[in-house]
């Protein structure tokens, strides 16, 4: 089965999909370009304009993987092949911060996965190995109040917000 990902190569959004993608066997990954969605069937009826409008209006970064011809977003394609039992929830966050957008893997209300898309690389990664392992209250708890210079919010803010 070949899957088809609008989105940036690099991204750690993308990059995370075809992790999940790979380990559960499909191998053929196709990378496109956001005007090729316009031409594929199914297109409009399914719903994928809704993702195709959150692509470009969040600075083309929510992934969007077209498999058999249907559309799923980032959240929906870690929920059918990613690991069972895991709720994925994806949000842009105040745009006075670095982070473009927040990726949260939560199973059982505890967190498995921070993924911030657009944040410096080790801030990210040391604030998902930090808050791995523990129950939602307590992330929104500590994290609710962390200022971020003169923005009024923050990263982690905006993460404790959507949580």
């Amino acid at each position: 089965m070949a899957v088809e990902i609008l989105g940036n190569k690099e991204g750690r959004l993308e990059q995370r999909l075809v992790e999940q993608l790979n380990e559960v066997g499909i191998k053929e990954i196709v990378w496109v370009r956001p005007e090729t969605l316009e031409v594929h069937n199914g297109w409009r009826e399914d719903g994928s304009a809704v993702w195709r409008m959150q692509y470009e209006f969040y600075g083309q970064i929510l992934p969007i993987c077209c498999i058999n011809s249907y559309f799923y977003s980032f959240a929906q394609t870690m929920e059918k092949y990613g690991s069972k039992n895991v709720k994925w929830k994806v949000w842009a966050p105040s745009p006075a911060v670095c982070s473009k957008v927040i990726a949260v893997a939560i199973k059982d209300d505890v967190i498995q996965e921070v993924i911030m898309e657009g944040s410096c690389m080790g801030f990210s990664n040391a604030l998902n190995i930090l808050v791995k392992g523990m129950e939602v209250s307590r992330v929104v708890q500590l994290l609710q109040n962390v200022p971020c210079q003169t923005r009024g919010t923050s990263c982690p803010q905006e993460l404790a917000r959507g949580l």
